[in-house]
């Protein structure tokens, strides 16, 4: 479960984001406050064998497979599976973000004769 601080110091509870997996495929997406919830609503919808799984950094829809601990999208041109890979963090965001601007930095300088 993840806390945030909200008005006056108490803490608010923040909701978390879960694909709902039954025979290999998302069914649906749901948010709930934990993973214990979201388990057992997968269970009660889609049968014992459904589970549910942390989406909270993957860009999933309805309808993406899952499996070896992956999630896949079919590519509608070629038809082939291709993993579906973690947005990043706010904080790789940010690293990228900074790296990208000293490159553009040094390549400006380079353009208007500048030292840096």
């Amino acid at each position: 479960m993840l806390l945030s601080h909200g008005k006056k110091g108490k803490d608010m509870l923040v909701h978390e984001v879960f694909a709902q997996i039954f025979e290999g495929e998302v069914k649906n997406v749901i948010v709930c406050e934990n993973y214990p919830v979201a388990n057992y609503l997968s269970k009660m919808i889609f049968g014992d064998t459904a589970f549910a799984v942390s989406v909270s950094h993957f860009p999933v829809s309805i309808g993406d497979k899952y499996h070896d601990d992956l999630f896949w999208r079919t590519d509608e041109e070629t038809r082939e599976d291709i993993v579906i890979n973690p947005l990043p963090t706010q904080e790789q965001g940010i690293a990228q973000l900074k790296a990208e601007n000293e490159e553009l930095t040094l390549a400006l300088a380079e353009i208007i004769g500048g030292a840096l």
